[in-house]
C-alpha cells in the first residue's frame, strides 16, 4: 500500500487526525496546508512558560475519538468542573453545573434571577429538560453520535418560541452559546439542543489536555511530520472520469490514487467543481461564527477566586472572561496566570479588522465597565504579554437541516467519486471531536479502498 499516494488537503485536526491513522495502517500520506503552520483552529502557542489556545478551548464529556488520542500520544486529559459567574440585571450571580437538589437548593436566587422560578420558566424548562432526558442517546459530540437523525429545518429560535420559553430564560439558554458560538437563534435547534444536553446529562464535566487543545494539534503534527508540506495552498483538486486524480498547487499538478479534502465546508465547492449538484446544496447550509480572541499572561489572578470565568449574556459587547489557569495550571509558570478574552457575533467582525493592540483595548475596556466583584482585571497597558487571535470562520454552526443534509454526502459521492472523500467537524457533529473522528473515519475509508485496489 506505500506505493499509493493519498494527498490530504488542509491541516486542521480533520486532516491530521486522517494523517496520523493512515500512517498507523502503514501508508505514509502527504498533507498539504496552506498556512505556515498545521493546526487549523486547533493551533497553539508556546510563550515564555505560557501555553496559550489559539481557537479551541475544552473538550465535553463524549468527545470519544479526542480522548483517544490524546492516551496514545500521551498527553494527560486534566477534569473539571466549571463555575461561572453570570451577569444578569445588573448584578453577578454564579451557577456550578451540579444538578442535585440541594445544588438547586443553595442556588435558588440564581435560578430566580435566570428565569426558572416564574411559572412560565418553570413550565418550559421542564419541557426543555424533558426532550432532552428522553432524547439523550442523541445528545451526544461522540463519533458515532446519531444526532442528525433528529435534525431538521427548526431553527433553535423557533424551537424555544413553540416551547413557550419566556425571554428571560431564552437569554439563559442562550447566553453561553451567544458569547462562544454566536447568535444560536438561527442554528439548527438539534445542534445547540447538544451543546445544551451535553451540560445538563453529564454535570457540566469538561476535560482538557494538561497544556491545552493546542498541545494535540502539536502532537499529531510531530507524530506526522515526514507527511506535511505547509505553506503549499491547493487550488484544485482533479477528478478525471468520476476519479479523483490529483491536485493542482502553485507551479505543479500532485498525483495521487486517492484524496481527502478536510478543509472547512464552505471552501470545499470552489476546490472540487465536479462536485454532483445534491452534495453543493448539502455543503450550502454549511456556515461558520466569527470569533476574536484576546489571551493575556499576568502576575495575579484575575477573576474572583474559584471562577473559571464569567458570562455576559445581556451584552453584545462584553467579552467572555476565561481564568484559564483555574482549570489548566500547567498552561503557566508557578504564580502565574492566564486571561482569555472571547467574543464572537457581530461584534467580532467589528473588531477584526482593528490592530491588535486596539482589539485588546476595547475587549478590556468592555469587560472593566462590568468587572466581577473581586476581580483584577489589567489595565490597558499592563500584563506580562498579550496575544489576539482572529478567526473569520470560527465555530461551524450550520442552517437547521445541516447535519441531515451533510450525513447523505457519503451515498451521493459513491460511485461517482469513489476515491474522494470529504472530512472536517462539518461532516460530524461541529467540534474538536467531530473533526477527528471524521478524520480517522476518511483515513480508515481510504485505507479499505487502497488494500481492495492492492488485492
Amino acid at each position: 500500500m506505500n506505493t499509493k499516494r493519498v494527498v490530504i488537503v488542509g491541516g486542521g485536526f480533520a486532516g491530521l487526525s486522517a494523517a496520523y491513522e493512515l500512517k498507523k495502517r502503514g501508508i505514509t500520506p502527504l498533507l498539504l496546508e496552506a498556512q505556515e503552520r498545521v493546526g487549523g483552529r486547533g493551533k497553539g502557542e508556546r510563550l515564555d512558560g505560557f501555553s496559550l489556545d489559539m481557537g479551541a478551548f475544552v473538550f465535553t464529556s463524549t468527545y470519544d475519538t479526542a480522548f483517544r488520542m490524546c492516551e496514545e500520544l500521551g498527553l494527560p486529559l486534566v477534569p473539571s468542573t466549571m463555575k461561572f459567574g453570570h451577569h444578569r440585571s445588573g448584578r453577578w450571580v454564579t451557577t456550578t453545573p451540579d444538578q442535585s437538589l440541594w445544588n438547586f437548593v443553595r442556588h435558588l436566587r440564581t435560578a430566580f434571577t435566570m428565569g426558572f422560578l416564574s411559572p412560565a420558566g418553570m413550565r418550559s424548562s421542564f419541557k426543555v429538560m424533558r426532550q432532552i432526558h428522553r432524547q439523550s442517546a442523541y445528545m451526544s459530540f461522540a463519533g458515532d453520535s446519531p444526532l442528525a437523525e433528529i435534525d431538521d429545518d427548526e431553527s433553535f429560535g423557533d424551537y424555544l418560541e413553540r416551547l413557550g420559553v419566556p425571554e428571560n430564560l431564552q437569554v439563559t439558554l442562550k447566553g453561553p452559546l451567544d458569547m462562544i458560538l454566536g447568535d444560536p437563534v438561527p442554528a439548527g435547534q438539534a445542534l445547540m439542543r447538544a451543546y445544551i444536553g451535553e451540560t445538563m446529562l453529564h454535570s457540566g464535566r469538561v476535560s482538557m489536555p494538561e497544556q491545552g487543545i493546542g498541545s494535540l494539534s502539536e502532537a499529531l503534527a510531530t507524530a506526522c511530520s515526514d507527511a506535511i508540506r505547509v505553506s503549499t495552498p491547493v487550488r484544485r483538486i482533479v477528478v478525471t472520469d468520476g476519479t479523483a486524480t490529483g491536485v493542482v498547487v502553485d507551479g505543479e499538478t500532485i498525483e495521487a490514487d486517492a484524496v481527502i479534502c478536510a478543509v472547512p465546508g464552505t471552501k470545499v465547492p470552489d476546490l472540487i467543481p465536479e462536485l454532483p449538484e445534491e452534495t453543493r446544496h448539502a455543503l450550502s447550509t454549511v456556515s461558520y461564527s466569527t470569533g476574536c480572541r484576546v489571551v493575556i499572561g499576568l502576575d495575579n489572578s484575575p477573576l474572583p477566586p474559584g471562577w473559571h470565568g464569567a458570562l455576559y449574556p445581556e451584552d453584545d459587547d462584553t467579552p467572555l472572561l476565561l481564568n484559564r489557569t483555574a482549570y489548566l495550571p500547567a498552561c503557566a509558570p508557578p504564580g502565574k496566570y492566564i486571561l482569555d478574552l472571547l467574543i464572537g457575533r457581530d461584534r467580532a467582525m467589528e473588531l477584526i479588522p482593528l490592530d491588535d493592540d486596539e482589539i485588546k483595548r476595547e475587549m478590556l475596556g468592555a469587560a472593566r465597565r462590568k468587572a466581577p466583584p473581586g476581580s483584577a482585571l489589567p489595565g490597558d497597558d499592563e500584563g506580562l504579554f498579550y496575544r489576539v487571535y482572529r478567526w473569520e470562520e470560527a465555530l461551524c454552526m450550520g442552517t437547521p437541516g445541516m447535519l441531515a443534509a451533510v450525513a447523505k454526502i457519503p451515498g451521493q459521492l459513491a460511485g461517482r467519486i469513489d476515491n474522494l472523500v470529504l472530512a472536517g467537524d462539518y461532516m460530524r457533529v461541529p467540534s474538536v471531536n467531530g473533526a477527528l473522528s471524521s478524520g480517522y473515519s476518511a483515513a480508515i475509508e481510504v485505507a479499505d479502498l487502497l488494500a481492495s485496489r492492492t488485492n
